[in-house]
């Protein structure tokens, strides 16, 4: 087996209203690219929050009590952290220079992902509201298109609890489950795997992320080809990324 990952060239900056599905199209078609039934497109999230008009200027925030205390204990500018909690479901730790939150989506990260790189100055992007439903959007739209049936990652970049640097992770999906269980089959010598889940759409975001750089590397859409993902594959509508979110009361670590 081998994979071959292909960054889309000339991507055009996103602005609100854009249609992004036809863009991601017509991006495809400038790179000589016709989408196969199980190529797998990874999508940077910034690109799909701003075409939504999901972002905030920060000069419009007046930050509230919480957030001056969240300032406080940070070291944060106090209109970050406003902006912060009104993306955030609960704050998990807090320190100097760092705030975990878990967003409204389930997601345990940094700021809530709050995040103003590739992004006008003095504004910042949230995290899609609905990552999930706006894979699907593309995958559906994409599909009518080429006549395939693709797959449709929505990724973002997050650090780990346990290593130094951010690598890329899925926040939405579509055309395919993000995680591969693997219970109940066999290793090399026969013995039964018990508790191997793979998070097969994190491998496959990490992967992208490789091309799509952290600065100004220009490439926000990356795809992936040849891997079978026969086994996780599915409707447009059948997949969440809350699948591969851990329960809290199965969380050793919060």
């Amino acid at each position: 087996m081998s994979i071959e990952l292909i960054g889309i060239k000339d991507f055009p900056i996103i602005k609100k209203g854009d249609d992004l599905p036809n863009i991601v199209y017509e991006s495809l078609i400038k790179n000589d690219i016709t989408l196969n039934d199980n190529d797998i497109l990874v999508l940077a999230e910034t690109v799909v929050s701003k075409a939504e008009g999901n972002y905030v200027e920060i000069e419009s925030i007046v930050p509230g009590d919480e957030a001056i205390e969240l300032s406080k204990k940070s070291g944060k500018d106090a209109k970050q952290c406003q902006i912060i909690l009104d993306h955030t479901k609960k704050i998990i730790r807090c320190q100097e220079g760092l705030i975990i939150t878990e967003t409204p989506h389930g997601f345990v990260c940094a700021n809530s992902g709050i995040d103003n790189s590739n992004c006008e100055k003095g504004y910042v992007t949230p995290l899609p509201v609905n990552p999930d439903g706006s894979a699907r959007k593309i995958k559906e739209f994409l599909d009518k298109k080429f006549g395939s049936n693709c797959k449709v990652i929505i990724s973002d970049t997050h650090g780990r609890a346990w290593r130094v640097g951010a690598i890329g992770i899925a926040v939405g999906i579509s055309g395919m489950h993000p995680i591969t269980d693997f219970r109940g089959t066999y290793d090399l010598y026969g013995q039964e795997l018990m508790s191997t889940i793979e998070g097969t759409a994190d491998e496959l975001a990490s992967a992208a992320s490789l091309l799509m750089g952290q600065s100004d590397s220009g490439i926000c859409l990356v795809l992936i080809r040849g891997y079978d993902s026969s086994i996780t594959t599915c409707s447009s509508t059948e997949a969440s990324i809350s699948e591969i979110l851990r329960d809290e009361n199965e969380d050793a670590f919060r």
